[in-house]
């Protein structure tokens, strides 16, 4: 099977599961990657919660979207940058 492929079936094409594996060498948290494939998945959890956010935001008052997006996790040590800026 060609990797196109594969990649076609391991992504979630709704966007509502983000994956995160920051030992996975294919794992970008670049502006073209949606982390939404197992295949390519986020490196950082700071990136995940950055594309969770803006999934879930709507144009109006009082109409987010809350529980939508699920940030799956994989196995391995998840680093948070938390300096100010």
């Amino acid at each position: 099977m060609p990797l196109s492929r594969l990649d076609n079936f391991l992504k979630n094409v709704k966007g509502n599961i983000l994956y995160v594996d920051p030992s996975n060498l294919d794992a970008t948290d670049g502006i073209e990657n949606q982390g939404n494939s197992i295949a390519r998945p986020f490196k950082t959890l700071q990136r995940a919660l950055i594309e969770a956010s803006r999934f879930s935001y709507q144009v109006g008052l009082d109409n987010d979207r809350f529980e939508k997006t699920s940030i799956y996790l994989f196995p391995g040590t998840h680093y948070i940058d938390n300096r100010p800026g």
